[in-house]
């Protein structure tokens, strides 16, 4: 700072701090790229970092990089599989599906143990038999069964926060399914229930991963 620098780099600063103090010194590099007004480049492996310090964030898989944007433009908006599971926490749940019908603005798909379900949503055009994948952010499940499509949910395990309430369990047949909810709900392991979400949220990832649903309108997405 004394040698008043054009770039700063940093490497992984806080991955030995423990949580506290992470959140201190995450708080405290904010206040300091703000004061300064010099380019940051932060090189991190975890994406709350990414989210909360970054005005531009490249995801990179091995060398490569994957997608290149805004917090919330790869938050609503990512162009694959990868970066949409590694932005956001908790992370995308990931449900295998195989397409029934498509036709412009509506896609049918089989889900495991034959459940159907019939999608308001656009895609690339699809082939009945394709494999897709559906994403579906945990914040985007609700126990209002209004909003949207309706799937099945047994609950395994429920961690209670006080303002947050996470549920963890099976979907369809697929484990690790994670739906984020208000701290005032009131759920017990192994209850079965049904959960919704708005169809515009659902992405859809095609056989090689990548994204063919249409974009989501994002707050700052430019």
């Amino acid at each position: 700072i004394v040698r008043n620098p054009r770039v700063f780099m940093f490497d992984e600063p806080l991955s030995n701090l423990d949580a506290e103090l992470r959140v201190e010194m995450r708080l405290h590099i904010a206040k300091l790229h703000h004061e300064l007004k010099t380019t940051m480049v932060y090189v991190t492996h975890d994406q709350v970092e990414a989210m909360t310090l970054a005005d531009k964030i490249v995801v990179m898989n091995y060398g490569k990089v994957e997608q290149m944007g805004s917090p919330m433009s790869l938050y609503y908006n990512p162009v694959n599989k990868f970066v949409a599971g590694f932005i956001g926490s908790p992370k995308m749940n990931f449900l295998p599906a195989t397409v029934t019908a498509w036709q412009p603005g509506q896609l049918s798909v089989k889900m495991a143990q034959d459940h159907n379900l019939t999608l308001n949503i656009t895609t690339s055009p699809l082939q009945p038999g394709a494999a897709v994948t559906l994403g579906i952010r945990p914040e985007h499940l609700s126990t209002d069964v209004n909003i949207g499509t309706v799937v099945e949910f047994q609950c395994e395990v429920v961690e209670r926060l006080g303002n947050n309430t996470y549920l963890f369990g099976q979907c369809y047949g697929h484990d690790n399914v994670k739906i984020l909810l208000p701290g005032d709900v009131h759920f017990r392991p192994w209850q079965k229930i049904r959960v919704a979400f708005d169809d515009r949220y659902c992405m859809v990832f095609d056989e090689n991963d990548q994204r063919i649903s249409a974009d989501i309108a994002a707050p700052d997405a430019h």
